[in-house]
């Protein structure tokens, strides 16, 4: 290597550092707490750099902020949080912009109608990041909820048959959708919404639930252990829907295909 090529080298290398790390800043300009807050700016916003507190398939109950991700939502003009859902968290205090989705509701984004409600908000927090961008958030905002009617329509659907036969579910992520939908709860294996398994007493419960609405569909968590619904359906007489469906999905996932997504999977796992 020649004198030239060793001295370049270093100022080329240099010179790539400096003009990414201004740009590794910037990737973090919203911070999210949950993956499906991600699926709702994405929504509005399709090109938004999200940055998802949560990492992909950890335990939300049962998790710690690293360093690093705290240095980037330092750095974060927007924090979108749903305190009830993740105020057990260690966040950082005293963010300066923080949009509070649902401080008083339980996993609100898996209702179309809460979704459809919180939106307008959400678009006005969205502008006000980016005044320049108003005109193509609020079409996008009409957009989105029609797009919340269709999938309500689709869940009304895919729902028909629970709305006689009940459901059991391991954990309660999914139970603001069923009583929209009208769909009769025999059952919740999991306590609150921290993780906590019931004991051997609710469990033969849900076992008696089961053989008095043989056709009840067992509803398992992608994110969750679902040990209790799998001994439920082997020690029943019969043999119950078993649905797994996915209440977190990651970071890239648009509210809109989280949900396709979920009824995707009821679809095809419930005939």
């Amino acid at each position: 290597m020649s004198a030239i090529s060793r001295s370049v080298t270093p100022l080329l290398l240099s010179l790539m550092l400096s003009l990414t790390t201004p740009l590794l800043a910037m990737a973090a300009e919203i911070a999210v707490t949950l993956p499906p807050l991600a699926g709702l700016v994405k929504m509005l916003d399709a090109e938004a750099e999200v940055m998802c507190l949560l990492p992909a398939g950890a335990n939300p109950h049962r998790f710690q902020l690293q360093p690093r991700t705290i240095e980037k939502l330092a750095r974060s003009r927007l924090l979108i949080r749903a305190s009830f859902d993740d105020g057990g968290w260690p966040l950082p205090p005293n963010h300066e912009n923080v949009f509070d989705i649902w401080p008083a509701m339980d996993h609100g984004w898996v209702s179309p109608k809460e979704v459809r409600a919180i939106l307008p908000e959400l678009a006005g927090v969205l502008i006000k990041l980016h005044p320049e961008q108003a005109d193509s958030i609020n079409s996008n905002l009409a957009k989105a909820i029609a797009t919340t009617h269709t999938i309500e329509q689709q869940w009304q659907q895919a729902l028909a048959t629970a709305k006689t036969s009940g459901v059991i579910m391991q954990h309660p992520s999914w139970r603001r959708l069923m009583n929209d939908m009208q769909v009769p709860i025999l059952n919740v294996l999991e306590s609150g919404h921290h993780g906590h398994e019931h004991g051997p007493h609710a469990l033969d419960a849900s076992l008696h639930d089961l053989e008095e609405h043989p056709q009840a569909w067992l509803i398992s968590d992608a994110g969750h252990n679902n040990r209790a619904l799998e001994w439920l359906q082997q020690h029943s007489a019969h043999t119950p829907h078993h649905v797994t469906l996915d209440a977190l999905a990651n970071c890239s996932t648009s509210w809109d295909q989280l949900m396709l997504q979920n009824l995707q999977q009821l679809q095809g796992q419930s005939h």
